[in-house]
Parts: structure tokens; C-alpha cells; sequence
């Protein structure tokens, strides 16, 4: 598969190489318990700024967004005003009742903004959320992809560099922005068109997707593609995130993983766990073998887009054919019990978080990464290897 007509996916019976990975159990001084993240975090900051890192900006993953279910847009034409009160009402009840358990809250967001700020504000990075729907389809992170892609346009041609954090499929929506972006810098204008005639199955007045900012950035990603503008690649994060979409050449020696895992006796180092009978289930789903969710939610684990959108089923199906090869049954039963913790792209870091921290072990061990506890740590990993 190309790039000339598809977007690149990963292909699930990889065997990654043993320089592409490792595995860390943290010390316990590791775990920071302090407040005071200025003070952990002022290596990392400095590094990030020798690096020229500007800005970081925090992407949710699926299910704590503004409209999970994908039921609040759709009343956007009739009551736009109640939809986009619902979209907030229900973003701050997800981040009342989850906090930073798989979820980058405002304590976890105003931590980081601390540990980033300098009293030399040119030594400071400043440190942002962006926010989308948390829908569990193609057509949820293609619409996150498309306000990623505008921020990051933004700060390119404000000169800023970039990193981006992201838990779960927010490391996918960040696949799908930078293969746009690459799109873009090669001038392959029939991937790009072939991306934005999804949202030619929508109209206006539906409100389901923001038409406009589609719009918008098609026509700013063909003037980057004429002008054959290069956009530097982000330094990009992600945190648990399930292999679904590949990545472009020039992103991958700027990509960094973390994968909750604990070995196992049975499966080399790059695998976890799929569980075969009753008791390897209750250890899964407890937790007790790393994160279930990074194995679960690969191809072929969608949510159907809300059953009364005919343009959201359609737009989704051909995003679908866009992004990943079909699979049959009998091969996504086959890819879940490869159970890849290690992709093809990119280098990935493997923490035993649950020999130091028994909160490592819930939401299926998928929530640890956006505990603010484990920020100094990640955030000194990644500088050592920026």
C-alpha cells in the first residue's frame, strides 16, 4: 500500500527490531509525588527549548471528548445553541467524574503549563488542550485530524515549533493530520482530494462535521502543495495508543510511544497478553497484564457513527476504505492475538508502571499516562531522547 492513492497503515504481523524499543520499571523516585513542577520538570523544559520547542499541545483520546456518542452534533441544525451548550455540559461532566484517569484535565494541563513556565518568558512553553468529539471511527479522528492540522499550520507559519502529547487515538488523529501534511508537501493532491470528498456526502446545514474548516484547510493544504512548502514535522508523543494508522517517512525519527506493559513468560518482549479463557480475561480487563485497551482497539473495533446519519455512515465507510485494508473476521481475530505492543514506526518505550503503582492497573490499565504523578518522568524520558 502507497501513499500515491491510500494512507499508510501498520501491518500487524510486523516483528519490530530490538533497537526500536525497550522496556523500563521505573525507580520509585521516579514517581513524582510533589507539587512543585517547576522545579521537577526544569531539565526537561530546557532541553525541549535547546531543541527550539515552542508550544505543546495536549490531545484527548476516545470517549472523553465533547460528544462520544456523536449525538450532540447532530441537533446542531435544528437547536444550535442547545448542541453546542450539551458538547461543554458534557466535556465538563467527563472531566469532573474521570479527572486525569485517562483524561488530560485542567490540573494535569495547569501542571504541565507550571513545569514549562520559565521566570524568563523566553525560556517558557506554552502549553495547550485541543478538544474533539472522542468518537470511536474513522470519521471522529478524521474531523480532529482536520482542527489538528490548522493549529498546526498556525504555528508554522508563526515560526513555532511544535510537540504534541496525545493519549489513546489521539496518537491516531495525529497520524492521520501528518500524513495530510506529507500529502501536502509531496503535492500528491489526489490523496488530499480523496480525503476531503468525505465531506461531500455532508451538506451545510447538517452540522455534523464543520464543512467550513474542511473547506478551509483543503484550500490552504494546495497552496502549501503549489508552492511545495514543507511543513517541519512535530515532535509527537502518544500514550497507549492502539496500531491502527502509519506514519510518513520524515515523522517517524521524531515519534515517541509509551505502552503500559507487563512481560510475560510466553510472548516476546514486543507483545502482550491476548487472553485465551476465562482467567486470562479477569487479569485483562483488570489490568494485570498492561494495557488491554493499546491491544483491544486495533482495526476492526470502531463504534458505527449515530444510526440516524446516513452522510456520517457513508463519509465514514469511504474514510475507511482511505485509511485501512479491508479485513475479514478470521484476520482480525489473528491481529488481536499478535497483540503488538511495538509498531512499525517510531520508538517505543514499554513501562512496567504497575510494579511501582497500583493505579497503573485501572480502566484496563489504560489510564496511568495522564496521571500528573507520572508527568516528570515522561516528560525526562522524552527529553533524553529529542
Amino acid at each position: 500500500m502507497t501513499i500515491n492513492k491510500h494512507f499508510l497503515h501498520q501491518d500487524y504481523a510486523y516483528r519490530p527490531a530490538p533497537e526500536s524499543y525497550q522496556l523500563l520499571k521505573p525507580d520509585p523516585s521516579q514517581l513524582d509525588e510533589c507539587a512543585e513542577f517547576a522545579e521537577s520538570l526544569s531539565d526537561a523544559r530546557d532541553r525541549f527549548i535547546a531543541n527550539g520547542i515552542r508550544r505543546i499541545i495536549l490531545v484527548h483520546g476516545t470517549m472523553v471528548g465533547t460528544d462520544a456518542l456523536g449525538w450532540y452534533g447532530h441537533w446542531e441544525r435544528v437547536f444550535p445553541w442547545f448542541s453546542r451548550k450539551m458538547k461543554r455540559t458534557y466535556k465538563k461532566l467527563v472531566d469532573t467524574i474521570s479527572g486525569d484517569r485517562g483524561n488530560y484535565d485542567e490540573g494535569f494541563l495547569l501542571a504541565f503549563r507550571n513545569g514549562m513556565t520559565s521566570s524568563d518568558a523566553r525560556e517558557s512553553i506554552a502549553v495547550d488542550r485541543l478538544e474533539w468529539t472522542g468518537e470511536n471511527h474513522h470519521l471522529g479522528r478524521a474531523d480532529a485530524a482536520v482542527k489538528l492540522c490548522h493549529r498546526l499550520l498556525d504555528c508554522h507559519e508563526a515560526n513555532e515549533r511544535v510537540m504534541l502529547w496525545g493519549h489513546s487515538h489521539a496518537g491516531n488523529v495525529f497520524a492521520i493530520g501528518t500524513q495530510l501534511l506529507q500529502a501536502s508537501d509531496e503535492g500528491n493532491l489526489l490523496l488530499l482530494s480523496r480525503f476531503f470528498h468525505a465531506s461531500s456526502f455532508f451538506h451545510e446545514a447538517t452540522g455534523r462535521i464543520d464543512l467550513s474548516e474542511w473547506d478551509r484547510l483543503h484550500a490552504r493544504l494546495v497552496d502549501y502543495a503549489n508552492r511545495r512548502e514543507a511543513v517541519s514535522p512535530a515532535e509527537i508523543v502518544t500514550f497507549g495508543t492502539p496500531i491502527r494508522y502509519g506514519w510518513p517517512e520524515p515523522q517517524r525519527a521524531q515519534l515517541h510511544h509509551f505502552v503500559n506493559h507487563e512481560t510475560s513468560d510466553n510472548s516476546p518482549l514486543y507483545r502482550g497478553q491476548w487472553p485465551t479463557n476465562s482467567q486470562q480475561w479477569v487479569r485483562s480487563i483488570k489490568g494485570e497484564a498492561g494495557d488491554f485497551i493499546q491491544l483491544a482497539f486495533i482495526a476492526g473495533s470502531d463504534f458505527p457513527p449515530a444510526y440516524w446519519s446516513r452522510s456520517a455512515w457513508r463519509a465514514n465507510r469511504w474514510l475507511g476504505r482511505l485509511f485501512e485494508r479491508s479485513y475479514k473476521n478470521r484476520d482480525r481475530s489473528a491481529n488481536l492475538r499478535n497483540a503488538l505492543r511495538v509498531g512499525e514506526h517510531g520508538y517505543v518505550t514499554l513501562v512496567d508502571y504497575g510494579s511501582l503503582d497500583p493505579r497503573a492497573r485501572e480502566c484496563c490499565g489504560h489510564s496511568i499516562y495522564t496521571d500528573a504523578r507520572w508527568l516528570t518522568f515522561h516528560a525526562n524520558c522524552v527529553a533524553q531522547r529529542i
